[in-house]
């Protein structure tokens, strides 16, 4: 039993790992596009 949840845990905490970087790194490059169109004008 403990190690069914267990490993749920470790797969949820992956899964949100994952998700988390990918929009941290989302935002940088928006972030950056946003800086870069800006700074243009």
């Amino acid at each position: 039993m403990s190690t069914a949840v267990s490993e749920f845990e470790a797969a949820l905490t992956a899964i949100l790992l994952r998700a988390v970087h990918r929009f941290l790194s989302a935002f940088k490059v928006f972030y950056t596009h946003l800086s870069e169109k800006y700074s243009d004008d």
